[in-house]
C-alpha cells in the first residue's frame, strides 16, 4: 500500500510541522509507503530536505534522519534566514559585486540571492535532476505567464497551459524551492528562461511546441498554498500537512498603516483560496487535511464517527489544548525560531500525523505502535514553552524576536 503527503505553505512554520510529520512516519517505520510528496513554499523546504537526505540512501532510523535532515533544517530556522538575505543585499560577497550595482529594486535583489543562501546554507549545489526518483516529488509554484501551477519534478518540469518540459538540466533543488517559497510581499517572481526549452502539451495540439523567453515563477501558495492539486487525481490515500496562515479579522479599533492595508488584500486572497481548497478536499474521503492549530482530539472524536469502520484510535493527550493554539499561531516567517517553537512544531506535525495515518492507512501501522502517541517535549516546563510560544505569535522585521534560541 502507499501513501501520499501534501506539505503546505507558512514559512518556517509549515517547514517544522511538515518535518515533524515525516519524522514520525520514520518513527512507525512506514516512510518506504510514501509514494509521493507534494510540496509547497514552508513545506518545500522540508521536502527538499527530505529528498537530498534520500539521495543518500532510506533512512535507518530516526537517529540516521535526524543527522541527514533535521540537524541541518533546525540549523537553517535558527540561521535568521530572512536577515541573512536583507544583510546580504547590502553587503554583497565579492564574487556578487558585479551584479550588485546595477539598478534593481530591493525585492528583486532578495530574489536573485536566495536560491544561493539555500544552496549555502541546505542544497549544496544539488540539482533537482539528481534526486532520487521514489518518492515523487512535486515542488510546487506559481506561474505569472499563465496564472496557474507551475511544477518541478526530478524527471520534467510541467507549466499548466504549457505543457512538459524534460530540459532541467541546470535546474538546482535550491532554485525549485525558492520558486516555490517565494513570498510576494519579499520577493519578487523568480525568473526562469524558457530559451533552449521546449514545452510540449500533450493533451492540446495548438499547443504543441511552446518556448517562452522568460517564465515568472513566484510562490505557490498564490494558486495553491496546500499542494493539493497534485495528490487528488486517484484514490491513493493522502495526508494534508496543513500550516497555512489563519487569517484573523480586525478589531472594531483598528487602524491599519498603509502597508498594511495593501499587504492585506494579498492576504484575503490567499485566505479565500486555501479555505477553497479545504472544502474541495473534505468531499474526497480517501484522505485527511491535518489543520495545524486544531485540537487533536477534536480531529480524533470526529473522525471516529465518521470511520465506525475504524479500530479504536488511541487516546492522545488531552491538556494541551492552549499550547496546540499557540503552536497554531506561530508566525508564517523565514527569521530565527525558538528550539521551543522549533520542537513543538514538531511534535504537532508528529501528533497530527500518528492520527492522520492511523485513520486513513491503519493496516501499515505496525500493531505494536498503535497506541505510542508522540509526547510533548516540553511537558516539564510548560510554563516557559508557553511564554516562548506567546512570544512568537508576533513578528518582528529588523530586530531579533528571541534574546537567545534555546532553553
Amino acid at each position: 500500500m502507499s501513501l501520499k503527503l501534501a506539505f503546505s505553505g507558512g514559512g518556517f512554520r509549515a517547514t517544522f510541522f511538515c518535518l515533524g510529520a515525516y519524522r514520525r512516519l520514520v518513527e512507525l517505520g512506514i516512510a518506504d509507503e510514501v509514494s509521493s510528496i507534494s510540496s509547497v513554499s514552508g513545506g518545500s523546504i522540508t521536502a527538499g530536505a527530505i529528498m537530498l537526505g534520500l539521495s543518500s540512501g532510506k533512512f535507518q532510523s530516526v537517529e540516521d534522519f535526524d543527522q541527514r535532515v533535521t540537524g541541518p533544517l533546525q540549523r537553517l530556522g535558527q540561521s535568521n534566514l530572512r536577515q541573512k538575505i536583507m544583510r546580504r543585499s547590502i553587503i554583497p560577497r565579492t564574487t556578487e559585486l558585479a551584479s550588485h550595482f546595477k539598478p534593481e529594486l530591493p525585492r528583486t535583489r532578495f530574489s536573485r540571492l536566495y536560491p544561493k543562501l539555500l544552496d549555502e546554507s541546505l542544497f549544496q549545489g544539488k540539482k533537482i535532476k539528481d534526486l532520487p526518483s521514489y518518492p515523487e516529488w512535486s515542488c510546487n509554484a506559481t506561474c505569472l505567464n499563465t496564472l496557474k501551477r507551475f511544477r518541478f519534478k526530478v524527471t520534467d518540469m510541467y507549466a499548466g497551459l504549457l505543457g512538459q518540459s524534460k530540459e532541467i538540466d541546470d535546474i538546482t533543488v535550491a532554485f525549485a524551492v525558492a520558486a516555490s517559497a517565494a513570498f510576494p510581499m519579499m520577493f519578487a517572481p523568480l525568473k526562469l528562461s524558457g530559451k533552449g526549452r521546449t514545452f510540449v502539451d500533450e493533451y492540446c495540439a495548438a499547443h504543441a511546441k511552446v518556448s517562452p523567453d522568460l517564465l515568472y515563477l513566484t510562490d505557490g501558495g498564490v494558486y495553491d498554498n496546500l499542494g493539493s492539486e497534485s495528490i487528488l487525481k486517484d484514490d491513493t490515500p493522502y495526508i494534508i500537512l496543513d500550516a497555512s496562515a489563519a487569517e484573523k479579522s480586525w478589531g472594531l479599533k483598528d487602524r491599519p498603516s498603509y502597508l498594511k492595508l495593501n499587504s492585506r488584500l494579498l492576504s484575503v486572497s490567499l485566505d479565500q483560496i486555501v479555505n477553497l481548497r479545504r472544502r474541495l478536499i473534505f468531499t474526497h474521503k480517501q484522505g485527511i487535511q491535518m489543520i495545524l492549530g486544531r485540537s487533536i482530539n477534536k480531529i480524533r472524536n470526529a473522525e471516529q464517527e465518521h470511520r465506525p469502520s475504524l479500530i479504536d484510535l488511541p487516546e492522545y493527550p488531552s491538556h494541551y489544548e492552549e499550547i496546540e493554539g499557540l503552536i497554531g499561531g506561530l508566525r508564517t516567517d523565514l527569521d530565527a525560531f525558538h528550539d521551543v517553537e522549533i520542537a513543538s512544531l514538531m511534535w504537532s506535525g508528529a501528533i497530527h500525523t500518528d492520527l492522520a495515518v492511523k485513520a486513513v492507512a491503519p493496516e501499515i501501522v505496525p500493531a505494536q505502535k498503535w497506541n505510542d502517541v508522540p509526547v510533548y517535549p516540553f511537558s516539564d516546563n510548560i510554563s516557559e514553552a508557553t511564554e516562548i510560544l506567546k512570544r512568537g505569535q508576533k513578528r518582528s522585521n529588523f530586530s531579533p524576536l528571541h534574546t537567545k534560541l534555546s532553553l
